[in-house]
């Protein structure tokens, strides 16, 4: 590992001294994060990347929108002409092109998904310039999640982000690497299968080497087939190293016991290793039926909690791992097993955290704003890139793409180009990755989905039980937009929601074979409720109702910290806590 500090650059304890993607690092890295020159309209300043532009720690006032320019200069500490370099950015928001030493070599659109590209061609021994040129807008048709589509924050949707917010780093290889892997488990069949797919090049004489090093000390090596003239590598180039169960010193993962495999993936050519990369693995099986979650075979009670992923000083970054590893902490000692990361996707490194440390988690597409074939495509390809980069991840245990219909009103007609681009979504989000649930749309009326969820915000827990009632006997009303009804009128006016629009439009089978999630519930500070007491009994009633009903298959509290105007949290926006903890944990103990 490099010395990240060789650019003068210090934060807290250090939040760059550790790979920025755990789940596929090379040891020989060299960080770029730190000091870099900025240029917009015609303004140059320094900013500290990787915290977004106009954020405390960046250094730098610009607003979210028009065309950025970052330029630096890096030399590394061993190049070699024989050697690859491939330059890997986390995540930058939005339009991005990279030019090495003047030269083009490398675009990417998405503000989430992370990318990388081979520089090998435009570097020289010596100093190198590298330039990043960055466009954002406040466009409706981009996936932004919770940043304002408008000019100013307004209502739930709050200041935007520019530039990049993740780390940016350099690693070197061989001439051929590894581009990419996927690691599949098959509980079915008890075997886990690596797929890895070589940079291109003659397939001849390539071969693939797994180390597996299991939690108990063990390690065990698994080798592909060499490839060959007559045995040429798989689909799409790829080497394919299976192994079952029984061959290596196997143990599950959960939440309570988070244990991960270690992964070493060597490429080789003609017996000369040419790249190595590090991973790991959970053993972990999600299903899911009517009476809800099963992990590893076991009935499972999601207690989650929303997390926006904004942080004080960095926006979407945090100033520190340490405060990433933190705010899991917090949410395991407050009784919670899982946290809803809401409009955002989070960063290689908080998924690491997750899976190490033990906590259940969703993956959610931020929105865009208004459906165009522009927006779906771009939603697309960072969907495609985002499963492919967080399938490894086992404290991942459900999808959820779209959310209370932001952006995608046009569903509600059946002949919809909006429409169908939601179910085609649902299809692709489960072809890409077939072992985890899908809802296709958070808390509003769904169509195809895996577990139906819908949200409220009730002015008293009366009304909710009164809900709950209801759905448990069936009244036809309360399966007919419930969620459209009770986002919108967040008092009720003590009626049952009765609209036209089923919460189940295409399912095409018994709305009973589905598990219910309430998604978000809540939300006390942020809204009038009926109970003048503390906010701490009406979680305790609340949560007490939910679980007590016997319809769900969990719940998702909102929320873990305030953010903009929402002031609804448990924690401050400074992560001071608003409420009693140990009772808090009580509560969320209190389950079936």
């Amino acid at each position: 590992m490099t010395d990240n500090t060789a650019y003068g650059f210090h934060v807290d304890d250090l939040i760059y001294s550790a790979h920025p993607d755990p789940a596929w690092a090379r040891k020989s890295w060299t960080s770029l994060d730190g000091v870099w020159k900025l240029e917009h309209r015609g303004r140059v300043k320094d900013i500290t990347v990787p915290f977004p532009i106009g954020s405390e720690a960046s250094g730098v006032d610009f607003r979210d929108s028009g065309t950025f320019i970052y330029r630096r200069t890096f030399s590394l500490p061993s190049y070699r002409a024989d050697r690859s370099y491939l330059l890997r950015v986390g995540a930058c928001d939005y339009e991005t092109l990279v030019r090495v030493n003047g030269r083009e070599v490398g675009r990417h659109t998405g503000g989430y998904a992370s990318f990388s590209f081979d520089i090998s061609a435009a570097l020289a021994a010596g100093e190198n310039s590298l330039e990043l040129v960055v466009r954002d807008s406040h466009s409706p048709f981009q996936a932004r999640g919770k940043q304002t589509p408008l000019r100013k924050a307004f209502f739930v949707w709050y200041e935007g982000i520019s530039g990049l917010w993740q780390p940016i780093w350099i690693e070197e290889t061989g001439r051929r690497y590894l581009e990419r892997a996927e690691t599949r488990v098959d509980f079915a069949a008890r075997r886990v299968e690596v797929r890895a797919v070589p940079s291109p090049g003659s397939a001849e004489g390539l071969g693939l080497s797994v180390e597996v090093l299991s939690p108990s000390g063990g390690r065990r090596t698994f080798v592909s087939a060499q490839a060959g003239a007559n045995s040429p590598a798989g689909p799409g180039g790829a080497l394919t190293v299976s192994f079952g169960f029984d061959d290596f010193d196997s143990a599950l993962w959960s939440e309570a016991d988070p244990k991960l495999h270690a992964l070493g993936l060597h490429l080789s050519q003609d017996g000369a290793e040419l790249d190595s990369v590090e991973s790991y693995f959970g053993l972990r099986d999600v299903k899911v039926d009517r009476e809800g979650f099963r992990i590893n075979g076991e009935k499972v009670y999601l207690r989650m909690v929303l997390d926006q992923g904004y942080y004080p000083g960095g926006v979407y970054a945090p100033r520190s791992y340490r405060q990433l590893e933190e705010d899991i902490a917090a949410i395991k000692a407050m009784g919670f097993n899982g946290a809803r990361i809401h409009e955002k996707v989070e960063s290689p490194y908080f998924h690491y955290l997750c899976d190490r440390l033990g906590l259940y988690t969703s993956f959610e597409m931020p929105s865009f704003y208004l459906p165009s074939r522009k927006a779906f495509r771009a939603y697309e390809g960072e969907l495609r890139e985002l499963v492919a980069r967080d399938s490894v991840h086992p404290s991942c245990v459900m999808r959820m793409l779209f959310n209370e219909t932001w952006g995608t009103w046009g569903m509600y007609r059946k002949s919809s180009g909006t429409r169908r681009f939601m179910l085609a979504m649902y299809d692709l989000a489960k072809f890409l990755d077939p072992t985890r649930p899908v809802i296709e749309n958070s808390g509003w009326e769904h169509f195809k989905t895996d577990i139906a969820d819908f949200h409220h915000y009730l002015k008293s827990a009366a009304l909710a039980r009164e809900v709950y009632a209801g759905i448990k006997a069936k009244d036809a009303r309360l399966l007919y937009g419930f969620s459209l009804k009770a986002v919108l009128d967040f008092n009720f006016k003590d009626q049952v929601p009765t609209t036209t629009r089923s919460l189940f439009l295409e399912k095409g089978e018994d709305d009973d074979s589905l598990p219910l999630f309430l998604s978000e519930y809540g939300g006390f500070g942020w809204y009038h409720t009926d109970n003048k007491s503390a906010v701490i009994e009406s979680i305790e009633e609340y949560t007490k109702d939910i679980v007590d009903s016997g319809i769900f298959c969990g719940y998702c509290y909102t929320q873990l910290c305030d953010v903009g105007a929402e002031v609804n949290g448990l924690f401050s926006f400074d992560r001071k806590p608003k409420v009693d903890l140990a009772r808090l944990r009580a509560a969320n103990q209190g389950r079936r």
